[in-house]
């Protein structure tokens, strides 16, 4: 992943300082413009993929809370001093 931009050696062309999350590694590379784009792209669609997932996570603990909800009032265990 780029943390940053060291110099533009040419034009679309950038020296830039990359750490790698997996081995915690450091170390540079001169990368062109459509890798930086591709690598916007993923990082989007990452990113939304997980939005996505958060979402779902939220729905599904909604639901759960509302069904045990819903058992305790079957159940007559909520009262009218519980709100």
């Amino acid at each position: 992943m780029p943390v940053a931009l060291l110099d533009l050696v040419d034009e679309g062309l950038y020296l830039l300082a990359l750490h790698c999350k997996n081995c915690d590694r450091l170390s540079t590379g001169i990368h062109e413009d459509a890798e930086l784009e591709a690598l916007e792209q993923a990082n989007e669609l990452a990113e939304a993929e997980m939005q996505s997932a958060l979402e779902i996570v939220s729905v599904a603990r909604f639901i759960d809370d509302l069904d045990g909800f819903t058992r305790a009032l079957e159940a007559n265990v909520v009262l009218p001093e519980d709100f």
